[in-house]
């Protein structure tokens, strides 16, 4: 029978290098010879649930920043449902998983809706809702990309493909402070990315996300 694999999240705010740095990692691991399979969230094209985020983002149910944290949820949780039992069987396979955004995501964009007083709750809420109600699998490592909102914004701009409903500067701001919460509430490993008044290279950041993922493969 095959080893059990691992289940490695990279998350953070909108423009930290997310994506960027997933491709980057799953390389890193096929030049260790090592099985590794790459998704990113929300599954906007393949998942049904996906696709309803995706109206979601574009406002079509109201403002995304003024959409009940507790419905929005649901649709980020369901597109992951969806995509569970591929994400099982890569795992039962003994393939490592890498998982850009997961229900990190909600916990983040989520909660940044909600006083700090609701958090404690909201966090026990989505997990509930997401490993026990939906059953989608838990991560065994999570890596935060911490950049100060403000620099995200600017990225954001800067790729110039558009801001979605959690892209305002607000947003963004409260977002920050929720992911740094979450990151020592919930045992995250934090990259910090943005250091002495300057971003990090792609290729610094990398190499401090290889150095924390090589520990746990």
């Amino acid at each position: 029978m095959a080893k059990m694999g691992k289940l490695i999240v990279i998350d953070g705010i909108d423009g930290s290098g997310k994506a960027t740095q997933t491709k980057i990692l799953v390389e890193k691991i096929r030049q260790q010879g090592l099985a590794v399979e790459i998704l990113n969230f929300p599954q906007y094209e393949n998942n049904f649930f996906g696709g309803l985020v995706r109206q979601y983002l574009d406002g079509k149910f109201g403002k995304p920043t003024t959409v009940s944290p507790y419905l929005a949820s649901v649709l980020y949780a369901a597109d992951r449902w969806e995509s569970a039992p591929k994400i099982n069987q890569w795992l039962q396979k003994g393939k490592i998983v890498i998982l850009d955004r997961y229900y990190t995501s909600n916990l983040i964009h989520q909660s940044a809706k909600l006083d700090e007083t609701q958090i404690d709750d909201f966090i026990s809420w989505i997990k509930n809702l997401e490993f026990d109600t939906f059953k989608i699998p838990q991560p065994d490592l999570v890596i935060y990309l911490h950049v100060p909102a403000e620099i995200s914004h600017e990225l954001v701009a800067e790729r110039g493909s558009g801001h979605d409903g959690h892209e305002n500067t607000t947003h963004l701001k409260i977002a920050e402070q929720r992911c740094l919460y979450l990151a020592e509430e919930l045992g995250w490993e934090k990259i910090e990315c943005y250091q002495n008044n300057q971003l990090l290279s792609i290729e610094q950041i990398a190499e401090k996300v290889w150095q924390i993922v090589k520990k746990n493969i």
